[in-house]
């Protein structure tokens, strides 16, 4: 803090019409001066300055002495218009968005202190504080506003990357459901991610949840080809039970091979203990191992969801067409007709 001049306008001095801006403009032309003119020579730019000389403007006491001249063309001395007290005040003052801010941080004594936690529990009574002040107001910044921001693009990430993939699987397979079975293996790949994390005892962080929303675009491939595989067999006219274990059998090797070099090609980045390395590990154990435990799972869940959609859309076609057609054609629950009247 430094010590600053603290000039306020007197009661006395707003009878004569003065204002505060109009004071603190005399005041600091006396002291600093007011351009007069400005003078051209060649490429210099001269300005002509008017103040006191240097003798006064170096004395506090020529405030004693200063007229202040008033709008009706009077003039006043400056102890009868205005006051001027000493005060402390901020060697800098920081703006945003033109307010002044003053900055409040605190440091962790370690890494196990939960931050984030913190802070929500302390927003209640920042807010209860402040009611008693309606002119402040307050918000976080730093680690505590970055964390709140990742975690608001990571949920609108996530609910787009999802809409996007089963728009992009309900195209092409021209079917609601069927998109539900390739995403079937995302759940999954999460979870091999999280286990990823707990082999490498890797903390999981934002970085790990961009590796899954990356893992769900890389998991839909196996399940897809195999999901694609018993479509061409069906459409074929094969039997569904023979072309699901087709799918198993015949694709086993693409499926298995595509995830086993993935997860080989990441394994360099794992062990890598360079620091630029890092910040990639949470994201390539996301990757590496929800591939790994996403295929395994594929190889039995998408077959058997697949034959078991199949049979509850059968079950639901046979009761539409043996229950709510008869009754819709004026038929009973039986498919016996209703006695009909007729005339003689």
């Amino acid at each position: 803090d430094r010590a600053e001049l603290l000039i306020t306008i007197r009661p006395e001095g707003e009878a004569l019409g003065l204002t505060q801006r109009e004071l603190a403009r005399q005041v600091r032309a006396a002291f600093f001066g007011e351009q007069a003119q400005r003078v051209q020579r060649e490429r210099d730019d001269i300005r002509v300055m008017v103040r006191l000389p240097l003798a006064q403007r170096q004395s506090l006491s020529t405030l004693d002495h200063l007229r202040i001249r008033t709008p009706s063309g009077g003039e006043a001395p400056f102890s009868a218009v205005a006051s001027a007290t000493f005060s402390t005040a901020r060697s800098g003052i920081n703006r945003i968005d033109g307010a002044q801010v003053i900055s409040v941080s605190a440091k962790p004594d370690d890494e196990t202190v939960d931050v984030v936690n913190i802070a929500r529990n302390l927003a209640p009574r920042l807010d209860q504080l402040l009611n008693q002040h309606p002119d402040l107001s307050w918000r976080y910044t730093g680690y505590v506003a970055e964390h709140e921001e990742t975690k608001k693009r990571a949920t609108i990430g996530g609910i787009a990357l999802f809409l996007g993939l089963y728009a992009l699987l309900a195209i092409p397979f021209r079917s609601l459901y069927q998109p539900f079975f390739v995403m079937l293996a995302v759940p999954f790949g999460a979870i091999g991610a999280l286990f990823g994390h707990i082999i490498l005892d890797i903390t999981p962080s934002y970085l790990s949840i961009f590796g899954i929303l990356a893992l769900a675009g890389v998991v839909v491939n196996d399940s897809l080809v195999m999901v694609d595989f018993i479509n061409q067999k069906t459409r074929a006219g094969e039997d569904l039970f023979e072309s699901v274990i087709q799918s198993g059998t015949r694709r086993f090797r693409p499926i298995f091979l595509t995830s086993a070099t993935t997860f080989a090609g990441l394994l360099p980045i794992l062990f890598d203990r360079s620091l630029q390395a890092q910040f990639l590990i949470p994201m390539a154990a996301s990757l590496a191992f929800g591939i790994l435990f996403a295929t395994s799972i594929t190889l039995y869940l998408i077959p058997c969801a697949y034959v078991a959609a199949e049979e509850i859309k059968a079950r639901l076609h046979q009761a539409w067409r043996w229950y709510w057609k008869p009754l819709r054609r004026g038929e009973p629950e039986t498919g016996e007709p209703f006695p009909v009247c007729q005339e003689k």
